[in-house]
C-alpha cells in the first residue's frame, strides 16, 4: 500500500508538472508576441483604448486553446496592470523585494501562491523582457485554473476520507482535496519531507482513525505533495488502486501529448516567422516554407509571402525607374553640352569681334555664361519655373545675337506659377526644338511664344511657333510609346519621356499642328514642390 501511495503521488506530480510547463510555454508565447512586445515597450499599456483592446485580443488568441489557464495579467514599468480573463487582486510593485527577486531570475518563471476570496491560487510569474535589448519592461503572470488542479487531484482520490494536499516551497497550500485542516495541525510529515528532500511514508492515527501518510518533494519545482489515505482492509482494494494508478498515468501521458501537439501547432510557426522577420534586417527577403496546421497561421504566412513578393517587385520597379531617369537626364545633359552649340556661338563671337562689335560681343559672352551657369544650377535636379524661364530667355538672347531679328520671342508667365519646381531643362529643349526644326529652316519671319499658367489643379506649359510643325511620323511614334534611340532623346521626345518617368499619371501632353505648331504639357500641382 505504501509503494502504491508513492506511485500515485509521483503520477500526480507528473500531471502537475505538465500543467505548469504548459502554462510556462504559453507565458513564453505571450512574451515573444510582437504586438505585446511593442505595447510593453511604451511603458503605458492602458493609455490607448484601441491598442489596449488589440493587446487583449492578441493575448486571448494565444491562450484560447489552453484549458489550464484562467487569467493572464501584465504590469508595465509604471505599475499599470492589464488583466485578460478573470479578475484578480494580485500585483507586484516595482520597488518591492518581490519585483527585484523576480528580475534576478534571469527570465525564468516562478510559482507564487496568492489568496483571493478565501481561496489560494497559483500564479506563474516572470520578468517581461525586451527581446532585442533584454531590458526588463515589467511583469507577466499566468494564473493556473484552480478547478483544473482540483479536478486533476480528485481523479486520484479513491474515497471521501482521502485527503491530498499540495504545498509550495514556503509550505503554503497550492491546492487540496478534502477537509485537511485537522490533518495539517500535525505537520510532522512536512518537517520530515523538508529533512529528507525525497519521499516519506508511514502510518499515522488521526481522530481515532488509522491513515497511510505519504509525501514526496519535487526539488526542481519546489512543491510537496502529501496524501492521507484511510487504512481499509479489503481484497479488491489493491486491484482498484492499481487500476487508478494506470488510469492516472494514462491521463498524464494524454496531457503530455496534447501539450506537445499544441507546441507544434503554435511555437514552431511563430519561431519560423520570427526567423524570417529577423532576416529582413540583414536585407534578405525570403518566403516562409514552414507548413502551418492552423488556418490563422496559413493565412498569416500567405500574407507574409505575398508582402515579400510585393516588396521585391517594388524594389525592382524603383531601380528600373531610377535607371530610366538617369539615362534620359544623362542624354539631355550630354546633348546640352554638345560642342556644336558652343562652337557655333564661339564662331559668331569671333565674327563680331572681327567686325569690332564690342557691345554685341560682350552681350553674347554674358548670355552664354549665364545660360551654362543656370543650366548646371549647382547640381540641382529641379528648378523653379521662374529659373527655368530665365534659362530660356538667355538661350533666346544668344539666338538673337547670332541670327539677328529673324524671329520674335515672347514669354507669358502666370505669377502664381513662379515658385513651382519642375525638372531642370523642361522648357528650353522645347524652345530649341521649335527654333531648330521649325523657325530656322524657313525663310519667313519667325515667332516663338512660351506660356506658363495655372488651370484649376494643373500647371499648363505651352510652346507655340509659326514654323513648319512637328512631323506626323514623330507624333505617331510618341503616341505608340516607342522609345527613341539614346542619340535622338533630345528635345520634344526626350522631355516627354523624362516627364512620364518622373510624374507617371500626373503628367499629360498634347500636340497640335494647325495654323501654329503647339506643344502643351500638363502636370498636376499636387506633385510639384514649391520654393
Amino acid at each position: 500500500m505504501g509503494k502504491e501511495n508513492i506511485a500515485m503521488l509521483h503520477s500526480i506530480d507528473s500531471s502537475l508538472t505538465t500543467v505548469f510547463e504548459n502554462a510556462n510555454n504559453y507565458s513564453k508565447l505571450i512574451l515573444a508576441d510582437r504586438v505585446v512586445q511593442e505595447q510593453m515597450k511604451t511603458g503605458n499599456i492602458v493609455s490607448d483604448f484601441e491598442r489596449q483592446q488589440l493587446l487583449i485580443s492578441q493575448i486571448y488568441s494565444i491562450t484560447q486553446f489552453s484549458e489550464s489557464i484562467d487569467m493572464v495579467w501584465l504590469t508595465d514599468q509604471n505599475e499599470q496592470q492589464l488583466t485578460v480573463g478573470k479578475s484578480a487582486d494580485f500585483s507586484i510593485e516595482k520597488n518591492s523585494t518581490e519585483y527585484d527577486w523576480i528580475k534576478k531570475l534571469n527570465g525564468k518563471a516562478k510559482l507564487l501562491t496568492k489568496e483571493q476570496n478565501g481561496q489560494n491560487y497559483s500564479v506563474l510569474v516572470r520578468a517581461f523582457r525586451d527581446l532585442n535589448k533584454f531590458r526588463t519592461l515589467g511583469i507577466i503572470g499566468v494564473r493556473i485554473d484552480n478547478k483544473k488542479l482540483r479536478s486533476l487531484i480528485s481523479k486520484s482520490s479513491t474515497s471521501d476520507d482521502e485527503k491530498i494536499i499540495i504545498l509550495n516551497e514556503d509550505n503554503e497550500i497550492i491546492c487540496s482535496v478534502g477537509n485537511f485542516h485537522e490533518f495539517m495541525q500535525n505537520s510532522e510529515i512536512v518537517r520530515e519531507l523538508e529533512k529528507s528532500e525525497s519521499e516519506v511514508i508511514h502510518r499515522q492515527r488521526i481522530n481515532g482513525k488509522n491513515y497511510y501518510t505519504a509525501g514526496i518533494v519535487n526539488k526542481e519545482k519546489g512543491w510537496k505533495i502529501i496524501r492521507y489515505s484511510p487504512m481499509i482492509k479489503t481484497d479488491g482494494f489493491s486491484s482498484v488502486f492499481r487500476f487508478n494508478i494506470i488510469l492516472i498515468m494514462g491521463l498524464g501521458f494524454f496531457i503530455i501529448c496534447i501539450s506537445l501537439t499544441l507546441a507544434r501547432f503554435l511555437t514552431v510557426p511563430v519561431q519560423a516567422l520570427l526567423e524570417k522577420m529577423k532576416s529582413i534586417e540583414q536585407g534578405e527577403l525570403e518566403k516562409i516554407e514552414e507548413k502551418a496546421y492552423l488556418a490563422e497561421f496559413r493565412q498569416l504566412f500567405h500574407g507574409y509571402n505575398k508582402m515579400t513578393d510585393e516588396i521585391k517587385r517594388l524594389f525592382q520597379d524603383t531601380i528600373e525607374k531610377q535607371k530610366r531617369i538617369r539615362i534620359v537626364e544623362m542624354n539631355e545633359m550630354q546633348e546640352l553640352m554638345n560642342p556644336h552649340f558652343l562652337y557655333n556661338t564661339l564662331e559668331a563671337l569671333e565674327a563680331l569681334i572681327l567686325m569690332d562689335e564690342k557691345e554685341k560681343s560682350a552681350k553674347l559672352i554674358r548670355c552664354l555664361g549665364q545660360f551654362y551657369r543656370k543650366s548646371v544650377s549647382g547640381g540641382r535636379e529641379f528648378l523653379t519655373v521662374n529659373e527655368e524661364i530665365q534659362i530660356v530667355k538667355d538661350y533666346a538672347d544668344i539666338l538673337k545675337i547670332r541670327f539677328g531679328d529673324s524671329f520674335k520671342f515672347d514669354v507669358r508667365l502666370d505669377e502664381t506659377c513662379r515658385n513651382f519646381k519642375i525638372p531642370k531643362l523642361t522648357i528650353q529643349p522645347l524652345v530649341e526644338n521649335s527654333f531648330q526644326h521649325g523657325i530656322r529652316i524657313q525663310e519667313k519671319y519667325g515667332y516663338i511664344q512660351v506660356n506658363v499658367q495655372r488651370e484649376n489643379d494643373k500647371i499648363h506649359i505651352s510652346v507655340i511657333d509659326n514654323g513648319q510643325g512637328i512631323p506626323d511620323n514623330i507624333i505617331k511614334e510618341m503616341e505608340e510609346g516607342k522609345v527613341p534611340d539614346e542619340k535622338r532623346s533630345l528635345g520634344l521626345r526626350g522631355t516627354v519621356q523624362r516627364l512620364k518617368v518622373i510624374y507617371e499619371d500626373a503628367f499629360s501632353y498634347e500636340i497640335h499642328n494647325e495654323t501654329m505648331s503647339e506643344i502643351h504639357i500638363y502636370i498636376n500641382c499636387n506633385v510639384l514642390g514649391e520654393k
